[in-house]
């Protein structure tokens, strides 16, 4: 019988077997029964993220500053909240249950182990030994995630092309963050100290919760809640109150203006912490700053109603190429390319298809 993946109704998933996977001791079964996992529980894979970044650091002799076994605590605090994971092989199921924390806790492989030791001793003795009256900033080159633990336990996978500021005082409460470009936040609820997320004239308070920020190539600040509760709001003068979101909803801002979808926020709003970008109606302004985060392009659209049109499509590991045929594709476009410039262009025999 061909091995089946399915999910089963235990408590949670299987760590250990997420840690084979992170460390590259498992089989295809397993990898395939994680990835499916993963694709439907983006906070796990976001937070699996920030484990594979600390051992590629460990593996490269890097400084660390993500706390590994913190961030591990911070998923096994919602073990008791999700569904398990469920591997067949030959028809044969093997349930993965909640573990001890003692046998959770186990690292597979050195480079993991390397990992665990080096942000005990390097990672926190650099946010303990620095100065509160110094900012800490993040910086992703193109192309490349990142991800951050902070003091208080709040874990942010960092999208390409972003850059993150940490308030200085941070680690005496003042727990607040500038974002430019794009981030997933899992934060630790600090009911006197508020988690706060400034970006380009927004303002957002967590209230316990699990979001993602986006900005955009026309200035929109996008807020998708996956866990838990934040306050959205303008920061401008005269602008109104906050705006509350919970899990599922997603919160705009643009031009003063916050507009609010309830219940819309699904699995593609995460999918870019697991390398994979994801587009549903999706405006060309959210697709031309990802482009640019991810691939270092600029793409232009100078025609006022193919600028309107939006984009449902994903790509993993694509190349650059293949990424815009299909835009173009999709969109009823044609392609002319100048260097790093993409111009697209409604379909004529005055443009020149990029071959």
């Amino acid at each position: 019988m061909s091995d089946e993946i399915r999910p089963s109704d235990a408590a949670a998933a299987d760590w250990d077997a997420i840690s084979r996977v992170v460390a590259g001791e498992s089989d295809a079964v397993e990898s395939a029964a994680v990835a499916q996992w993963f694709a439907t529980h983006p906070e796990d894979a976001a937070l699996a993220a920030i484990v594979k970044a600390q051992a590629d650091r460990a593996a490269t002799g890097s400084m660390l500053s993500v706390d590994t076994e913190r961030a591990l605590s911070a998923v096994r605090r919602r073990m008791t909240e999700r569904p398990s994971l469920t591997v067949h092989r030959g028809g044969a199921a093997q349930s993965s249950v909640a573990k001890p924390a003692a046998a959770t806790r186990r690292w597979r492989g050195p480079v993991l182990a390397a990992a665990a030791a080096l942000t005990a001793i390097v990672g926190l003795a650099q946010w303990r030994g620095s100065t509160t009256a110094t900012e800490q900033v993040y910086a992703t080159p193109v192309g490349q995630r990142d991800s951050v633990m902070l003091p208080d336990g709040s874990t942010i996978v960092l999208a390409p092309g972003s850059r993150l500021t940490v308030a200085s005082g941070f680690n005496n409460g003042n727990r607040a963050v500038t974002l430019e470009g794009a981030a997933f936040f899992d934060v630790k609820h600090d009911g006197a100290h508020p988690f706060v997320v400034h970006s380009r004239g927004a303002e957002i308070r967590d209230i316990g919760t699990a979001f993602s920020v986006k900005t955009d190539a026309n200035g929109r600040v996008s807020v998708a809640v996956t866990h838990g509760i934040v306050a959205l709001r303008d920061t401008t003068a005269g602008s109104a109150g906050p705006v509350e979101l919970r899990a599922g909803d997603r919160g705009v801002l643009q031009a003063g203006t916050v507009a609010v979808t309830r219940g819309t926020v699904t699995d593609e709003d995460m999918a870019w912490t697991r390398g994979q970008l994801a587009y549903r109606d999706a405006p060309l302004a959210e697709v031309q700053a990802d482009l640019r985060r991810w691939y270092g392009i600029e793409l232009q659209v100078t025609d006022a109603v193919l600028a309107q049109r939006t984009l449902t499509a994903s790509f993993r590991g694509d190349s650059a190429a293949q990424v815009i045929q299909v835009i173009a594709l999709a969109l009823g476009a044609d392609v002319v390319q100048r260097g790093d410039t993409i111009l697209l262009q409604p379909q004529g025999p005055g443009s020149t298809p990029n071959p």
